[in-house]
């Protein structure tokens, strides 16, 4: 499988190369996912797209884009404490991200920059079942439920490695408010959820790898 991929984008890098002058992407939709390159030469470095972060974008005009981020996540865990599995802690948590935005991209040919803006809204909620020897305990919105809106700028680059497939990546320094869920145990509230804010500078993605059309 590692062989075939080395061998595949050899072709489109040679195919790109000798279509130099050939590029003019077009199309007024793209998507793209993150891309995982070290899962070509190392098994252990993880799965080669890393999902579930997608970004869509519908081009307005040849460099301008209305666009919209979507992320889901969801985990289940549970862990026994004794050989017999009598006693256990079951964890289940769940996340959602919409970020809908604005682009101007600026370049020609293979590379474009571009700069913008997005609307990032995001929930995540949380639940714990504990049980000892028939005994059962549950946590709602435990540990760190929220709900949180913010504005990012965005900062990012696609390089067209054929006509209409990029790679590229971007970073989003943004602000956030974050409303902090109340927790609960056995249906009663031991901790008043509360506000506060955020602000960070990262990389929204990593490499992405993506298609106009």
């Amino acid at each position: 499988m590692k062989k075939t991929m080395i061998i595949i984008i050899v072709l489109v890098l040679g195919l790109q190369l000798k279509a130099q002058d050939a590029f003019s992407p077009s199309g007024n939709f793209s998507i793209d996912l993150n891309f995982n390159p070290a899962a070509i030469f190392d098994a252990n470095a993880g799965s080669m797209f890393v999902m579930p972060f997608i970004k869509a974008r519908y081009f307005i005009s040849s460099k301008s884009a209305l666009r919209l981020g979507f992320t889901a996540e969801f985990d289940s865990d549970k862990e026994y404490f004794d050989i017999n599995g009598d006693n256990f802690t079951k964890t289940k948590s769940a996340s959602l991200v919409i970020a809908p935005g604005f682009e101007q991209q600026f370049g020609a040919k293979r590379f474009y920059f571009y700069l913008g803006g997005e609307i990032p809204f995001k929930t995540y909620t949380s639940k714990q079942i504990s049980e000892y020897a028939g005994n059962t305990t549950e946590t709602k919105n435990h540990n760190g439920g929220y709900f949180s809106a913010g504005i990012n700028l965005i900062l990012g680059f696609d390089f067209y490695i054929l006509p209409n497939f990029y790679i590229g990546a971007e970073f989003t320094p943004g602000f956030s408010l974050v409303k902090d869920y109340d927790v609960t145990v056995d249906n009663n509230v031991t901790t008043k959820g509360g506000v506060g804010t955020s602000f960070g500078l990262s990389s929204a993605s990593g490499l992405r790898l993506g298609a106009r059309f």
